[in-house]
């Protein structure tokens, strides 16, 4: 294009800067909302990735609740699949003076590995390095110390209790500052980690193994190869442990067995050596009889004896004397001697008792293999994970449809732009320029707002969106700051996709426009002309509307091109509101609808296995503590079952209520459509709505789960409870010994206290979990704390979104209103010549567009619930389901968004139309 081409191009961008900066706001939002959802994601996995590779954070990582022994080392090493194996310690106990459980783990070699934030790892025995989010609560060389609680074979894991603090550090396995996961020990919340030297460990056999495998390196850690590779491994190594449950416990049973062989033996022995001395001690007092017999005959004759012999005798009676008190003094040492050796043989005795009835009933070991977001602790990695595809799953429709809205704008301010350029382009035309010459200003101007908004977007996107997201959840999390990529695939999406809604509508109607002759293009193009239009056939209607509305309607049909587009965009402006609030409102009261209408227990206290009777009855007055308002014995267990879009394992919490009649009084159950409350009942098992999403059952089919001893379980669905985060399967007595072919016996208690708040139940928790016959305290805290950081996220991400879709309703509604003034100018400026009143003329036009807006709102609410209801199908975790009950703020806050902005450009226009120049709208050629 030449000098006079180019002067022309910029001064119809001057006097159009309304139109071009639409489009480029458009192309903008559009870029933001696509380029910020889709790199996020991927940003978050490099971040998490890189993180991982730096530590060497385990793929896999098995824990046995007897420990691994050199038979267990030598299986899993063999394994099959090339990989790394480091086996280390770790234990639960208690912080001293508190009832905070921390998690001490061996300081590692090579896998699992700990990023240090302040001074060094431990070299001493008696040094420690603890999480970093205890740095404000402690200082470098400070005294850290613990308490733990024995095993059920009566040991303990630690040599020393008494720390001195020498780093702060991260873990690469727990990555939550919040849910750090579920403890043995303290309130039965992990709350604190810390590493030590393995030699800190008073323990010959291992606790646990890290295992990585050389075909994982490289891979993104949350991508399908990853999960498919990984769960390979996992079955492969479950298959070769699955076998060697049995064959431990009949080797921990023999050495125990031993050892119980060598007390008895020491028992007997000391028993044998009591005996002795006490035959001893009898022969020695028959001698001393004897002799006294002598003296005493001797004696009866003393008169007869010399002097000599006199002397003799009486020396020998002292002698025997002195004997007879020292073996009485003998005699009383051996008595209480013998006494207290009973006592200690007794209590040996018992002991061993003990032990080999613990022996007799100890349950088979249990192999756990866990990858990183199933790991005890590894909450962190699942929240984390679960944001990054909250994003990307929103990335799937979020900007298709917004672009799918912006072209369509795009496409009607391009047509406008090339009409009122209409007389200028064909005055070029008949200066001898070529059609091409001309087209290209119109491709060149929608080239330019097109791509100047998208690098804007694009830009935007990738800087800002993932810093959006990644300040919803950093505080909880201890990954490090999110890793920015250029991602230049999306980022040429984003160009492609402006380019096709500004460019190609320009080409197109260019093209077809300057098909006319240069004298045709010189007269402005006719109005749309006007026809009877539908309401006019039914008089009913028609007859009852005045002049104004009756103008109103014909117009709203005579420009059906700007009709569908002012429906179209306000639509998908309402329809992004509509989700965005719907979503906002449905994970904000999941929290209320869980803990305050569905669960109302607070505790789940389970019972050791196997119990003795003083441990159960020192529980049993626990449970009835003036602070407990009232306890239920039940059957609890964690059922497992492979689900959701990774692969994961999912716990499942099983309770069999001892008393059904009064279960609704600890969890609530009932259908959440119909609102009809659920009874436990002999005709098979009740599950949460989540699991039966997950499985795809319905009532009346049957699912099979896992139990601890890891045998499969095949049980009947009867009916499916109202339920939001976690997963339950719950059933009678009657079903459970159907099922599980064994008597029912109560193992735990559901516990309501007093007082619900969370310090409360904290410091029973603690209570509960300091007696011999607790193994664990379930609180329900956990899992929302986990889930707060999800919500959190998503809120942020939520929040970003209905701004989006409230500068895009803005951006929409100015430009379809200020191309409904510049078309109809001149009908415009004649009846405010006419005698129209301002605020007349206003409503004349603006009638139209409130109209039009209250359908696209209507048509948005239908939109947006079609895509609500996607999004709650895609983005929840695989243990949560968001509440899908609609609430009136969904329904408002769109409506007052868009009204607000309707409202606020009605001022704009009717201050335009009072400064209208009638006479130069009027004099314009015909």
């Amino acid at each position: 294009m030449n000098k006079v081409v180019w002067q022309d191009f910029w001064q119809s961008i001057k006097h159009t800067k309304g139109q071009f900066l639409s489009i480029f706001g458009l192309m903008m939002i559009g870029a933001f909302a696509l380029v910020g959802l889709m790199v996020t994601g991927p940003d978050m996995r490099d971040t998490g990735n890189h993180y991982a590779q730096t530590l060497k954070t385990p793929d896999l990582t098995v824990i046995s609740n007897y420990g691994l022994d050199k038979q267990d080392t030598k299986k899993i090493r063999h394994a099959a699949g090339s990989q790394t194996v480091e086996f280390g310690y770790m234990t639960d106990a208690v912080l001293k003076n508190s009832h905070e459980s921390w998690r001490l783990f061996s300081k590692p070699q090579k896998i699992g590995r700990y990023e240090l934030r302040s001074g060094r790892l431990p070299r001493a025995k008696d040094e420690i390095a603890v999480a970093a989010h205890f740095q404000k609560r402690y200082k470098l060389g400070q005294t850290i110390a613990f308490t733990e609680k024995k095993s059920l074979l009566g040991t303990k894991m630690l040599r020393r209790h008494q720390f001195k603090i020498v780093g702060f550090i991260r873990s690469s396995q727990i990555l939550s500052n919040i849910n750090l996961g579920q403890s043995n020990s303290g309130t039965g919340e992990l709350k604190g980690y810390a590493v030590v030297l393995p030699a800190d460990f008073d323990q010959s056999i291992y606790t646990t193994a890290n295992l990585t495998y050389r075909n994982l390196r490289g891979i993104d850690s949350y991508g399908k190869l990853y999960a498919a590779r990984l769960n390979d491994h996992k079955r492969t190594l479950e298959h070769t442990l699955k076998t060697e449950a049995p064959k431990r416990k009949r080797r921990i049973v023999a050495a125990t067995q031993q050892k119980l062989k060598a007390q008895t033996t020491k028992i007997t022995a000391t028993k044998s050596k009591i005996q002795t001395e006490q035959q001893n001690l009898i022969t020695a007092k028959q001698d001393l009889q004897l002799q006294q017999t002598q003296l005493t005959a001797q004696a009866s004759q003393i008169n007869n004896l010399a002097p000599a012999q006199q002397a003799q005798l009486t020396a020998a009676k002292q002698e025997l004397t002195a004997k007879t008190q020292l073996l009485q003094k003998k005699e009383q040492q051996l008595t209480h001697a013998a006494a207290q050796a009973k006592i200690k043989l007794a209590a040996g005795e018992h002991q061993i008792r003990q032990s080999q009835k613990l022996l007799d009933k100890l349950p088979a070991p249990t192999y756990r293999v866990y990858n990183r977001r199933e790991i005890p602790g590894g909450e962190g990695d699942l929240v984390y994970s679960t944001v990054a595809q909250v994003v990307e799953d929103l990335a799937k429709v979020f900007p298709i449809f917004l672009y799918f809205v912006a072209a369509l704008v795009t496409f009607t301010t391009m047509n406008r732009f090339i009409d009122e350029e209409r007389i200028n382009s064909g005055t070029m035309k008949a200066l001898g320029y070529d059609d091409y010459v001309i087209i290209n200003k119109f491709i060149l101007y929608g080239f330019l707002a097109g791509t100047l908004g998208t690098i804007a977007g694009v830009y935007l996107g990738h800087t800002l969106m993932p810093q959006i997201v990644y300040h919803a959840y950093y505080q909880s999390l201890t990954l490090p700051p999110i890793e920015e990529h250029f991602h230049w695939q999306i980022s040429l999406i984003a160009l492609l996709l402006a380019w096709v809604s500004s460019v190609l509508p320009a080409y197109l109607t260019a093209r077809n426009e300057f098909k006319e002759k240069p004298a045709a293009l010189l007269l402005p193009k006719p109005p749309s002309a006007g026809s009877k239009i539908l309401l006019e056939k039914i008089p009913f209607i028609w007859q009852h509307l005045n002049f104004t509305h009756k103008v109103t309607a014909r117009n709203i049909f005579r420009y059906k091109k700007r009709m569908l587009m002012t429906i179209f965009g306000v639509c998908g402006s309402a329809t992004l509101l509509f989700t965005g609030f719907a979503v906002k409102n449905s994970i904000s009261n999941m929290n209320d609808r869980q803990f305050n209408d569905l669960i109302h227990y607070n505790l789940i206290v389970a019972q050791q296995s196997p119990i003795s009777a003083s441990e159960k009855t020192t529980l049993n007055r626990q449970l009835k503590d003036t602070s407990v308002k009232q306890e239920m014995p039940i059957y609890y267990q964690s059922l497992t079952k492979i689900a959701g879009k990774n692969g994961d394992t999912q716990d499942i919490t099983m309770i069999v209520p001892q008393d059904k009649k009064q279960f609704h009084q600890y969890l609530y159950l009932d259908q959440r459509q119909t609102k009809r409350p659920i009874s436990l009942t002999n005709q098979g098992i009740v599950i949460s709505e989540r699991l039966a999403n997950l499985l795809g059952v319905k009532a009346g089919k049957h699912i099979t789960l896992t139990d601890q001893d890891n045998h499969q379980r095949t049980m009947k669905v009867a009916a499916i409870t109202e339920m939001y985060m976690g997963h339950f399967a719950l059933m009678t007595p009657a079903v459970y010994q159907s099922i599980f072919g064994r008597r029912f016996k109560p193992n735990a208690n559901l516990v309501i206290l007093k007082n619900g708040s969370r310090q409360n139940t904290r410091t029973m928790a603690a209570k509960f979990m300091k007696l011999n016959g607790v193994s664990g305290v379930v609180q329900n805290t956990a899992i929302s704390q986990e889930l707060d950081v999800v919500v959190q996220s998503l809120n942020m991400i939520m929040l970003v979104l209905i701004i989006v879709a409230g500068l895009l309703a803005i951006v929409i509604l100015y430009n379809l209103t200020n191309i409904n003034i510049a078309e109809r100018i001149r009908e415009l400026s004649t009846i405010k010549v006419l005698g129209f009143y301002d605020n007349e003329v206003t409503m004349y036009i603006y009638r139209e567009t409130i109209l039009l807006t209250c359908i696209g709102i209507l048509v948005g609410y239908l939109t947006g619930d079609l895509l609500y209801q996607y999004i709650l199908y895609v983005v929840p975790p695989a243990n949560v389901m968001f509440n899908p009950a609609l609430s009136a703020d969904s329904f408002l806050w769109p409506l007052g968004v868009v009204g607000v902005i309707t409202i606020a450009l009605g001022f704009i226009v009717n201050h335009k139309l009072k400064n209208l120049d009638m006479l130069a709208a009027l004099k314009s050629v015909d």
